[in-house]
């Protein structure tokens, strides 16, 4: 998924919220399972990327929130 010229980062947020609750709300299989999962992934993203704040699932303990490095995800290639 590549951000569109106009988007910004409430603007993403706020279109992976509403697919989220598009797909929660329709009869679930194995691809709208796994489509869930993406767009969680997606969405913890962006918030890290707004806040530095880790998503609280269990896997990041111990881990202190920061200000992510890079401002350009590319530049980590």
């Amino acid at each position: 998924l590549t951000m569109k010229t106009t988007e910004n980062y409430e603007q993403l947020l706020a279109r992976f919220t509403k697919r989220i609750e598009q797909i929660k709300a329709g009869e679930q299989s194995d691809k709208t399972v796994e489509q869930l999962h993406y767009l969680r992934g997606c969405k913890e993203t962006i918030e890290y990327l707004m806040t530095g704040q880790l998503p609280n699932d269990g896997n990041h303990d111990g881990m202190k929130h920061h200000r992510p490095r890079h401002g350009n995800l590319d530049a980590l290639d």
